[in-house]
């Protein structure tokens, strides 16, 4: 688990990514989470998170598996079981949130604003986990998406042709945004590979002129 500091002057994205032992979030297990804050006014990431997960094989998909990059004495080595790992995990949600929200009492309470590549998937991941933990995930259900911000791009800029696929891998060489091949499949790689991903759209968007024409 890797966790550096920061002190928060402006609201915050949290670009999340997940490693799993299957694609079915009530039946296989999470293997590692990583997260790393996004300042939305600088685009800077003060502080990042790395967490892996003790799991048992038996509940994973052995293809899922051989697909990420864990070995057994690392996992061995470095792994918290689930109920520590969601928490520290939800601590750091909780430090990053800056939407808020009102609870039926009438209460205010804070929410962090998620980013992942594929969203409709980390997103149903990551609440459905919390919920069957039975922790507060303090994070919204609405998932702002990289994969579906490229759509959009591609829609409404369809010169140069668009990439062959919409993997973060083949995104990252569209946009020449480094990626190692080693990191594939790492949820601290990935994750990295995604901010490094949105500050390439971000900037993309801002080169393309803007035309109001009826």
């Amino acid at each position: 688990m890797a966790l550096s500091a920061m002190s928060l002057d402006s609201p915050t994205l949290v670009v999340v990514d997940l490693e799993t032992g299957g694609l079915d979030p009530r039946r296989r297990p999470h293997i590692q989470l990583a997260a790393v804050a996004v300042d939305g006014a600088t685009l800077s990431t003060p502080e990042t998170i790395e967490i892996k997960v003790r799991f048992d094989e038996r509940k994973a998909n052995k293809y899922s598996l051989r697909k990420n990059s864990n070995s057994r004495k690392l996992w061995q080595d470095h792994a918290l079981p689930e109920q520590q790992a969601a928490r520290l995990f939800a601590g750091f949600l909780a430090k990053h949130a800056t939407y808020t929200e009102l609870a039926p009492n009438g209460n205010e309470y804070a929410l962090t604003q998620l980013v992942a590549h594929n969203a409709a998937f980390d997103g149903t991941y990551l609440h459905t986990w919390y919920e069957r933990l039975r922790i507060f995930c303090p994070a919204r259900r609405q998932v702002m998406c990289t994969l579906q911000r490229s759509l959009w791009h591609f829609f409404e800029n369809p010169s140069p042709a668009p990439p062959h696929n919409f993997k973060l891998e083949t995104h990252c060489q569209y946009f020449g945004v480094t990626f190692s091949a080693a990191d594939a499949h790492d949820a601290l790689g990935d994750v990295r590979a995604t901010v490094a991903l949105y500050k390439a759209l971000v900037a993309r968007r801002a080169e393309v002129p803007y035309s109001n024409a009826a």
